[in-house]
């Protein structure tokens, strides 16, 4: 099992299937001088995804900042041990993060992995359509993207070697049980398509790289879900 996989210089994939577990969603580390991390798995494999960071020349013990991109415990899970152990601020949009901080059941999809979400403290609430993180090497853009969950949200980094896209689960699923809204998602990835990123980085399926590799991934989760 590969430990991490290189995206473009600073950024790299450090868990999920293939690298963590399997049930892990797709975790992306950023080094922008302070090191943020694009979600954090479903929890036992963090140690794991530690492991990982590690491997990828990261300190985990530096990372600075993590952000849920939605409420679902692949997603989410492991972020109560991070928070404990590397003192990071947890990210996530307003809409999401009251299901984060209760541990709800079934807005963070616990019941459907049959486990319990650790509970943690949101530290900052994105409001609104678009928020920055100022850090000490680079801006980083997150974009709500609401569809999936009402508060998904996307994260934008224009790199040197292009835009750069973590658009975690692009392609859903929808359930009401969650919160999900089609509609909703469709003008959301249209937005997303928007951008016109060179890679996407995704939350299951993986990198794509070139902006039509990028659109064609995109649009065709749109024609599935008419």
């Amino acid at each position: 099992m590969p430990r991490f996989q290189r995206v473009v210089d600073r950024v790299f994939l450090v868990g999920g299937s293939g690298y963590s577990d399997p049930a892990d969603c797709l975790v992306y580390a950023l080094d922008l001088g302070e090191i943020v991390l694009g979600d954090s798995g479903l929890g036992p494999s963090w140690p794991h995804i530690r492991r990982n960071i590690a491997a990828a020349g990261l300190d985990p013990d530096r990372i600075h900042t993590l952000v849920l991109t939605h409420a679902h415990i692949d997603h989410a899970g492991g972020a109560a041990q991070a928070r404990r152990e590397t003192r990071c601020r947890v990210v996530a949009h307003d809409l999401d993060a009251d299901a984060i901080e209760s541990g709800d059941p079934v807005l963070s999809a616990a019941t459907w992995y049959e486990t319990d979400l650790d509970r943690v403290p949101v530290d900052l609430r994105v409001k609104g359509p678009e928020h920055t993180l100022e850090l000490e090497q680079g801006s980083l853009r997150l974009v709500h993207a609401p569809g999936h969950t009402p508060g998904s949200m996307a994260l934008v980094w224009d790199s040197p070697e292009g835009r750069i896209l973590v658009g975690q689960d692009v392609h859903g699923p929808f359930a009401a049980s969650f919160g999900s809204d089609v509609a909703a998602w469709r003008r959301s990835m249209q937005a997303l398509l928007d951008l016109e990123a060179d890679v996407l980085c995704e939350g299951h399926f993986g990198v794509y790289r070139g902006r039509d590799a990028v659109r064609r991934f995109i649009e065709g989760h749109l024609a599935e879900n008419r």
